[in-house]
């Protein structure tokens, strides 16, 4: 009998017009919108790419290790192939990063900075297309799924046949579900297909596992709405009430609470600017500039040569060495400072993040794009890495950089010997987050989505075995 029920509950919603509606506008926006991320990645790896050769290209051109320092070396962020499935911030946030012997090196030239219009229309990505479209559609097959029938009549002379009101609604839940899944299921695998196929798009065993889990979240994510409707269906009296109710609901899920826990993080966990941390790092590093020049001009008054005949490059490597080691030590006082404002910073900023991402995880919208972007790399865990990586690294540069300056450099004459050479230039390493720990960081937002569920679903079984069919 279950298996009537199902078979019949699938042909009655696939023969029907919103069906074949929903079929073909999720197969269009679903490929459309992997087709662009697709085409996005390439360009930003052929970006990348180009970025890269070129910073090598004027490190290279360098006359000077001073003109190195002060120059320093640029930083592009990779792009990650899973931002064809969900972009995340990586559009929003800085891709290149400048690390030079004065500055604290900060990410700069996100996409949105190059081209403004892209921050009006934002990403058209797949999770964005499950989060708003498909999550409508779920609403738009399940408003009507008992409150429907019961003012069409077919519910009550259903229940006349004495079948069993536990089975009647399991059947409905899994055949309306099969039918909900299939303008899904088709688009994807047509995507995955593409995606394969597609050149200079390489996924490797992890990535298939990240993209598997990603797809994972959109179905527990379209089954909350799917249970949501049925539950809310079960406890109305009218169609038109039952969507009305759920189209508030899924405004508040989707918009209302996301902004709302933002909002309230920042009002709770208040941070300091970036300008204002910015203006303490150039005042300190102007402090540290000044006194450096005093002390190497008291130092040079007081061991100036006192007789004539005394050979000059004695002196000369004196200064050197003394150059050396003050440059040196003001080095790592501005590191030090740095390090300390910027560790403060980021320890609050976090502990707002953490605020608000919690807040908003009772939106299942919430939980499936922060879950989507940790496991496709691009959310702000993976930007924090990829920052902190840049910051670890400046302190090696500057530690390589500023003995080869001050080698090169002739006091008597105040020019430069020798040339550059990048033979032995510590390279900046980035490792993304493994499988283990975006799965891990994931793991709360499968739990919001399967409690969800379950609430749902209990709640729609028990409304519907006391239902008024009458």
């Amino acid at each position: 009998m279950l298996r009537d029920i199902i078979k019949k509950e699938i042909l009655e919603t696939i023969t029907s017009p919103k069906f074949v509606f929903t079929f073909l506008l999720c197969t269009v926006l679903i490929l459309l919108s992997v087709y662009t991320g697709i085409t996005n990645y390439q360009s930003e790896k052929k970006e990348y790419d180009a970025a890269i050769a070129l910073n090598k290209k004027n490190l290279e051109s360098q006359s000077s290790y001073q003109n190195l320092a002060g120059l320093g070396t640029k930083i592009n962020r990779p792009p990650q192939v899973l931002s064809t499935i969900a972009s995340g911030v990586s559009e929003a946030v800085g891709r290149v990063a400048t690390v030079n012997v004065a500055y604290d090196p900060s990410l700069v030239d996100s996409k949105y900075e190059s081209n403004p219009v892209f921050s009006i229309f934002g990403a058209l990505d797949l999770s964005f297309i499950v989060k708003i479209v498909l999550s409508l559609f779920a609403i738009l097959f399940t408003y009507d799924a008992i409150v429907g029938e019961k003012e069409r009549g077919t519910l009550k002379l259903a229940l006349s046949n004495r079948v069993p009101r536990d089975r009647l609604i399991m059947g409905k839940v899994i055949g309306g579900y099969i039918s909900l899944l299939i303008p899904l299921i088709i688009p994807l695998i047509l995507s995955l297909l593409i995606m394969l196929v597609y050149p200079n798009i390489s996924l490797a065993g992890q990535d298939w596992a990240r993209l598997l889990l990603m797809f994972s979240m959109f179905f527990l994510y379209l089954s909350v709405f799917f249970t949501l409707g049925i539950f809310v269906s079960a406890r109305t009296s009218k169609s038109s009430t039952s969507f009305l109710v759920l189209l508030f609901i899924w405004v508040v899920f989707v918009t209302v609470i996301p902004k709302v826990a933002v909002l309230t993080a920042s009002q709770i966990k208040p941070i300091p600017s970036v300008h204002e941390i910015t203006a303490k790092k150039d005042a300190f590093l102007q402090q540290i500039q000044v006194s450096s020049q005093k002390e190497a001009m008291d130092w040079v008054k007081e061991n100036q040569p006192k007789t004539p005949g005394e050979d000059p490059k004695i002196f000369q490597e004196k200064i050197r060495k003394y150059i050396e080691n003050l440059q040196s030590e003001a080095t790592g006082k501005i590191d030090a400072n740095n390090a300390a404002l910027e560790r403060d910073y980021q320890m609050r900023r976090r502990a707002q993040e953490r605020l608000a991402v919690n807040l908003s995880r009772i939106s299942p919208a919430s939980a499936l794009m922060f879950s989507s972007m940790s496991l496709a790399r691009t959310g702000l865990e993976e930007n924090d890495r990829f920052a902190a990586s840049i910051r670890a690294y400046k302190p090696i540069f500057t530690k390589w950089v500023n003995p080869k300056m001050m080698q090169a450099i002739d006091f008597q004459t105040g020019g430069t010997t020798g040339k550059v050479s990048l033979a032995d230039m510590p390279q900046h390493k980035y490792e993304p987050e493994t499988l283990g720990k975006s799965l891990a960081r994931t793991l709360p937002d499968f739990l919001v989505m399967i409690g969800f569920i379950i609430v749902f679903f209990v709640g729609a079984y028990v409304s519907f075995l006391k239902y008024d069919v009458r």
